[in-house]
């Protein structure tokens, strides 16, 4: 049987999607200051917890 969902549909925790939404944005986030470096760390899903 094939998966024919979509990306980021009915995902498990486990698939948890890139940071910004897609691989592309994930890779052009960049933080300007500390505070946006705590926040992007927070929303990574591939971050170990702090």
């Amino acid at each position: 049987m094939t998966d024919k969902r979509t990306e980021g549909e009915n995902t498990t925790p486990d698939e948890a999607a890139p940071t910004g939404g897609d691989e592309v944005t994930e890779e052009q986030l960049e933080a300007d200051n500390p505070a946006e470096e705590d926040t992007l760390k927070m929303l990574d899903p591939d971050a170990a917890p702090g």
